[in-house]
């Protein structure tokens, strides 16, 4: 029975590769990358308000990690990654993490998104930015490793 179970395994990651793999692509509209990407694992909190762009690389090995908040807009070209290697003191260390985006999120070309992290609501991220610490609702960051940059004032 272990040895089924490990073949299920197997094949349940080789079917998320090919989804994630086809949602990367080109040809497909962006509101069928959703669904793929969907369909591979990622957490939508409303998949329906959500727009990904060509290119965008998600985790295949934990995309169950990954939650996606309402109305964000990710971009060509962006990755987000769940799990990383600690390179900072021997033995080095393998870990997974979670990745939240809020809702009203806009993240900008060529991004990666790594680490735990929490992005907050309302917040854009600039393009070609590196985001590994939480960010709050309302910032607007860029750079390598992201930082503060400004500020969003929300008009209710």
């Amino acid at each position: 029975m272990r040895e089924e179970a490990k073949r299920n395994y197997g094949f349940k990651r080789f079917v998320r590769k090919m989804l994630l793999a086809f949602a990367k692509s080109g040809i497909l509209p962006g509101s069928l990358r959703v669904k793929l990407v969907k369909l591979s694992g990622v957490n939508f909190v409303n998949s329906s308000s959500v727009f990904i762009g060509e290119d965008v690389t998600f985790d295949n090995i934990y995309p169950e990690y990954i939650t996606i908040g309402n109305r964000v807009r990710i971009t060509a070209g962006t990755k987000i990654i769940t799990h990383f290697l600690d390179v900072t003191k021997p033995p080095f260390s393998f870990y997974t993490g979670n990745i939240i985006i809020g809702d009203n999120v806009f993240i900008g070309v060529n991004t990666i998104i790594c680490k735990e992290c929490r992005i907050g609501n309302n917040v854009v991220v600039a393009a070609g930015s590196v985001v590994t610490k939480d960010i709050p609702d309302n910032w607007i960051v860029g750079g390598v490793p992201a930082k503060k940059i400004g500020e969003r004032v929300i008009n209710d």
